[in-house]
């Protein structure tokens, strides 16, 4: 019995021994971790000395000592991997060191290293930066091409970016094999940021293909950017296979239906690609009528002096003749105040034809005759305010209906 109680007390002891070594230890991580927690050298040196074998402090150091001490920088970091191989951002931390000393042979290695331990975006697009820098143009395309499958965000613009320092010729979406829908369609944005209207169609011809609804209000930007542009052929083409796939409530533009789009104002206005455009404007307000439905734009008075508050780009075929033709009354706007249609060619921005100011109190049909010139492919309709000398603001309003343009002869 008495040796079954010295026992018991040895391993009580032992037992108690080891609690107060835990709490001991857990106290010197915790202190560790509070001087850390403070992002400076000297805090973290001091968190070292408490917890020498912590990968993520000697990691730290590399940061902190990268700039005022390469050499300590890269052994903190060597000490890293060495207590933690799997941390790829040590790996890559440490890669960019030596590609700094000019070690390029280590930092490849560190880098693959870092690929092979996280297999997420930011190992594989370091390296396609990596080989960038060392115009190694066969391996940039192959690790651009795996950081594309799994890229997102706000980083797609940096990888279209960097990819564009090598190749801008918009067949990147055919050349990196680029599946994923809505990276092709950021690929689309990218481009119209950079103004590389040039280049856009066979990235927009890839998006469009996908027939998604998330991508519809890219493609219509795209349309829209195309059409300011006077890319007309780029921007009819994106339009029609939008209205072929059912994404937008009407029909195809430059064949052989109807020349403009939404003459009656069934459908509100939705102010993007070949429908009316309906600008914001102080002093203006639009409403639908709706028997028969048309359009009432309002003016209240102190709408700008000179403005444009309805347009629509118009397909057409150079050197004919053509009619606009529209239905309109217009109570509380006196005769030659300034409200008239504008017809202009949309490359050249040359005024084709301008109308009479329009003024009835009563439904009165009205026609503007134009004829375009030669290469004119894409026409601009617009009802323009331009107060006349010796008149007031305009306050009333102006109905229009059954708006159309017809060929002559």
């Amino acid at each position: 019995m008495t040796g079954m109680r010295a026992a018991g007390m040895i391993a009580t002891t032992a037992a108690l021994t080891g609690l107060a070594t835990g709490a001991v230890w857990s106290l010197r991580v915790g202190w560790a971790d509070l001087l850390a927690r403070q992002e400076t050298l000297e805090a973290t040196e001091e968190a070292l000395r408490w917890t020498p074998d912590r990968a993520e402090y000697h990691f730290r150091v590399g940061i902190l000592t990268a700039e005022k001490d390469p050499a300590r920088s890269i052994a903190a970091l060597e000490r890293a991997v060495e207590l933690n191989p799997g941390d790829a951002r040590s790996w890559i931390e440490l890669g960019l060191r030596w590609e700094e000393d000019g070690k390029v042979n280590r930092a490849e290695q560190c880098l693959l290293r870092a690929a092979e331990a996280d297999r997420q975006y930011l190992p594989r697009w370091t390296l396609a930066n990596f080989y960038f820098r060392r115009k190694d143009t066969d391996k940039f395309w192959a690790w651009a091409r795996v950081s594309a499958e799994m890229v997102y965000g706000d980083a797609t613009s940096s990888l279209f970016r960097l990819c564009g320092q090598v190749a801008e010729d918009g067949d990147l979406i055919e050349r990196m094999g680029i599946a994923r829908p809505e990276v092709r369609a950021s690929y689309v944005l990218y481009l119209m940021d950079r103004g590389r209207l040039d280049i856009l169609m066979p990235a927009a011809r890839k998006v469009l293909e996908e027939d998604r609804e998330p991508d519809v209000a890219v493609l219509m930007a795209a349309c829209d950017r195309l059409l300011d542009g006077r890319r007309g052929e780029g921007a009819m083409e994106i339009w029609n296979g939008l209205a072929e796939r059912h994404r937008i409530p009407f029909g195809t533009v430059g064949g052989m239906g109807p020349i403009l789009t939404n003459g009656t104002f069934s459908t509100a206005p939705i102010s993007h690609g070949f429908d009316w455009r309906l600008p914001t404007l102080e002093g203006v307000s639009a409403s639908g009528e709706e028997s028969p439905p048309g359009l009432r734009l309002t003016f209240m008075g102190r709408q700008p002096e000179n403005c444009v508050v309805l347009a629509q780009f118009v397909p057409v075929r150079e050197k004919t003749a053509y009619e606009l033709k529209f239905a309109y009354r217009t109570p509380g706007i006196g005769p030659g105040t300034g409200l008239r249609w504008r017809v202009l060619d949309a490359s050249s921005g040359e005024t084709l034809a301008e109308g009479e100011s329009l003024s009835s109190e009563e439904d009165q049909q009205g026609v503007v005759s134009f004829r375009t010139p030669t290469g004119c492919r894409l026409a601009r309709i617009a009802l323009e305010y331009r107060r006349t000398a010796g008149t007031t603001r305009i306050a009333g309003f102006v109905v229009l209906r059954g708006i159309d343009i017809r060929p002559v002869g």
